[in-house]
């Protein structure tokens, strides 16, 4: 484990701590401020984590949608991040960054769904022909 990881992980959450409120809890703001330290360090699970803990306290916080959102997409849960995405631009349907977001995400999954065709498919097609064979048959 690298001195930086270590230092993140172990001493940062003691700074949340004593920078919290009087009652010695975290802001939303501090919770997104480790997320984002979570994932410049690409410890996406973590990132993820703390953004679902901010949407439970403020559901409607477009920003930690979106950014849940760029967190499901580096880890492969695509779907997961399109609704994140959704629910963002929902929230504030005028930012361009969320939209560019759910609409880059869902031209994603698109392209994913389409499925190449299975080899019984492949064998029923003509086969292709090169330029050669095409002046083999003109003589």
């Amino acid at each position: 484990m690298s001195v930086r990881v270590f230092l993140f992980l172990f001493i940062f959450p003691f700074v949340i701590v004593a920078c919290g409120s009087s009652h010695n809890q975290p802001t939303v703001e501090q919770y997104n401020q480790f997320a984002i330290k979570s994932a410049e360090l690409q410890l996406w699970n973590e990132a993820i984590f703390r953004w679902q803990h901010i949407l439970k306290i403020e559901p409607q916080n477009a920003k930690a949608h979106n950014n849940l959102g760029v967190a499901y997409e580096a880890v492969g849960k695509i779907d997961e991040a399109v609704e994140a995405y959704e629910r963002a631009t929902e929230l504030e349907p005028e930012n361009k960054f969320y939209r560019f977001n759910y609409r880059k995400c869902r031209m994603q999954v698109q392209r994913n769904r389409v499925k190449p065709p299975s080899s019984e498919e492949v064998d029923t097609l003509d086969p292709p022909q090169s330029d050669q064979d095409s002046e083999q048959s003109d003589s």
